[in-house]
């Protein structure tokens, strides 16, 4: 059965291993790795006898700067992913911190949108904690002095 070989390239760099695709008649693609042995390898020899070691350099390049596109790609997309997550987590978080009441009912808009424009989740419950100590601070005051008038008056 006739075959057409495609894309002959080295995988290794001592340049003994080749791959390739074999292309039959009947549609059927094969992809070979091919060793060079002392006995000679028939389809190594082919290739050899049908492609020049330029043509097989050549094919090298060109599959080791595409795999190095896809890893480059793959890497892009994977830390995408990481910052969405990132994003995702940082988002439910605030949206929990503006469900607390010392946050939900407070009137400081400086703190409040300190939290909002947060970066990161730590610097977000820094804000928050900030935050929930000045209103915590802000009602034992008023407290004590509501109490303090409270004795004045009797």
């Amino acid at each position: 059965m006739k075959r057409t070989i495609v894309n002959p390239h080295w995988t290794n760099n001592a340049r003994t291993v080749l791959a390739a695709q074999f292309h039959y008649d009947d549609g059927r693609i094969v992809n070979a790795v091919i060793s060079e042995t002392e006995t000679s390898n028939p389809d190594f020899a082919e290739i050899l006898s049908k492609f020049t070691k330029e043509e097989i350099e050549k094919n090298t390049i060109r599959r080791i700067q595409k795999l190095n596109s896809e890893k480059l790609t793959a890497d892009q997309k994977k830390q995408e992913e990481i910052e969405r997550v990132r994003l995702e987590k940082l988002f439910a978080a605030k949206l929990e911190i503006f469900e607390v009441p010392g946050i939900k009912n407070s009137t400081d808009r400086n703190l409040k949108s300190q939290i909002r424009k947060s970066g990161s989740v730590i610097e977000a419950q820094a804000w928050a904690s900030a935050l929930l100590i000045k209103e915590f601070t802000a009602s034992t005051a008023a407290a004590a002095n509501t109490s303090t008038d409270t004795t004045a008056s009797e």
